[in-house]
């Protein structure tokens, strides 16, 4: 039986990449802390087979209603520019509804005062064009495993929701899910299997936010457990090591990603990542790889 980090590196090889110019059809605040953008796009009646909590990144044009240039891709898979092109701003998001008959999705994005995807919210309106690429596979359910934990802070809601909505019920599972607002809760899906372990403060940072403290009181070694954790970059990597050190989580029954890093732009570590990965390759990985993702993002 396949194992989470084996599904996704199978699941990744058999994806064939999306990158396509799509409309904005809908903008919808679903609660206070999100806003849910609907897209569609011929190109997307090729995503087929969806997966819970599929990963895509929006390509914002530099200038508004402008042209969006996408980045070649060259033998390692990896984008370059061309001379003189003028970069998009990519932001990653969850593929939170999917309507392959209508060549549409629905992303769940958050509000925050400032940040690109703030300042885009501020002016975006149905009609506009935008790039897409994706999608990047997050999560399969494994079916040997004794009970699921996941773990996000609300970057990762949309994806934690996602997840929580696939899960069949054969194993219970407990959630420790930060947010910024009570009414973010409602995002989440209520489960009878699935216990949600409320953490205040949406987005926590430094040893010992409140989101680790609710962790760190987990028990469970003896037992097969699968994980899946997602947030700030710092907290990922001591997150992680407590369920590989004290939980006994084994390396191929987690996923972990950072989807942030605290002090940094989400353009500054995209550059940052794509040199890690350059080296990555170099030294005969697989940029596809989770394990190559795990080393790229958190160091590990």
């Amino acid at each position: 039986m396949e194992s989470i980090r084996a599904a996704i590196r199978r699941l990744t090889r058999e994806h064939t990449p999306i990158t396509c110019t799509v409309t904005v059809d809908s903008i919808d605040r679903v609660s206070d802390g999100f806003v849910r953008i609907g897209l569609r796009g011929p190109a997307l009646a090729d995503y087929r087979v969806p997966r819970p909590a599929d990963a895509f990144k929006i390509a914002l044009p530099p200038d508004r209603g402008g042209a969006v240039e996408f980045p070649e891709r060259g033998p390692d898979r990896l984008p370059y520019w061309r001379e003189g092109a003028r970069p998009p701003v990519f932001r990653a998001f969850t593929v939170r509804r999917h309507q392959p008959e209508r060549a549409r999705v629905e992303f769940d994005a958050a509000v925050h005062p400032t940040g690109a995807v703030s300042r885009w919210l501020g002016t975006a309106a149905v009609g506009d064009t935008i790039g897409l690429g994706g999608m990047r596979r997050e999560f399969h359910e494994a079916e040997v495993v004794d009970r699921h934990l996941v773990i996000g802070d609300s970057s990762a809601l949309p994806a934690v929701a996602a997840i929580v909505e696939s899960l069949s019920g054969r194993v219970p599972a407990r959630v420790y899910l930060a947010a910024d607002h009570d009414s973010d809760r409602a995002l989440v899906p209520r489960r009878e299997h699935v216990r949600v372990h409320w953490v205040e403060g949406g987005s926590p940072t430094g040893d010992g936010s409140a989101l680790e403290r609710a962790v760190l009181g987990e028990t469970g070694r003896g037992e097969r457990i699968q994980l899946w954790l997602a947030g700030e970059a710092g907290v990922v990597r001591r997150l992680r090591g407590f369920a590989l050190d004290t939980l006994g989580v084994a390396r191929d029954d987690m996923h972990a990603a950072a989807y942030w890093k605290d002090g940094t732009s989400g353009t500054e570590a995209d550059a940052a990542q794509l040199l890690r990965y350059r080296e990555q390759v170099a030294a005969g990985g697989d940029a596809a790889d989770p394990d190559v993702r795990e080393a790229v993002e958190l160091g590990v």
